[in-house]
């Protein structure tokens, strides 16, 4: 990964610079999470505003379990109580950002120190009507295969919300990993909003996905 600065904000630069690795990723963020939402909120973070609204335009039921991925402190979690659904769970690799999501009061269940690439050893296959991650799929931080975990963990007929950032996207295999679930219909793209706001740094496309395995398999 490059060196070039990505963000004004030295404590999000930095994340975005971080090299993937589990044990890193969790130790910079136990120490970020006191000031977490307070230096996103002065970065003009919308990911979690635009995450939920657009898992409510694809599932209406407020009754619906949804699975918050990467919850961090619980910023998507609030968003979506706030438009009524009321069955969320919610993990995140970081202890100390999971503990920032209790105090929310919004979530039914929350595990911490789960790895993205090992969640489906933690959550039951097919478990959920639905799974979203905001902020996740982002330099530094977890690989695009990572979206083939959280595929598993969703009901035939469920969908994904995922958002990816502009530079994640453009620097990855992301498009490729989507490309070849589609083409051995293990994953369905149902919207795609490209280049939407993020934060005031860059912009970031927003995925919503459906899983047809079980149609696939029954033909």
């Amino acid at each position: 990964m490059s060196d070039d600065k990505i963000s004004g904000n030295p404590a999000i630069d930095a994340a975005l610079h971080l090299d993937g690795d589990p044990q890193k990723v969790r130790a910079y963020y136990d120490d970020w999470a006191p000031s977490y939402n307070l230096d996103i909120d002065n970065a003009g973070y919308s990911g979690p505003v635009c995450g939920a609204r657009l898992l409510q335009r694809y599932l209406a039921d407020t009754g619906a379990a949804l699975l918050d991925a990467g919850c961090g402190t619980g910023l998507v979690g609030i968003e979506l109580a706030a438009l009524g659904y009321r069955c969320i769970d919610g993990f995140d690799l970081s202890e100390a950002m999971t503990q920032q999501a209790r105090a929310s009061g919004v979530y039914r269940r929350l595990n911490g120190g789960i790895e993205m690439l090992r969640a489906n050893d933690s959550f039951a296959a097919a478990s959920y009507d639905a799974v979203i991650s905001v902020g996740v799929f982002t330099l530094g931080h977890v690989p695009p295969e990572a979206l083939e975990v959280l595929l598993q963990l969703v009901r035939p007929g469920g969908i994904l919300v995922i958002s990816t950032r502009s530079h994640y996207y453009d620097q990855t295999g992301f498009q490729l990993l989507i490309d070849a679930l589609i083409a051995n219909r293990r994953l369905e793209l149902i919207k795609l909003l490209r280049g939407a706001p993020y934060n005031e740094d860059g912009t970031a496309h927003y995925w919503v996905f459906g899983n047809p395995i079980q149609e696939a398999q029954g033909k």
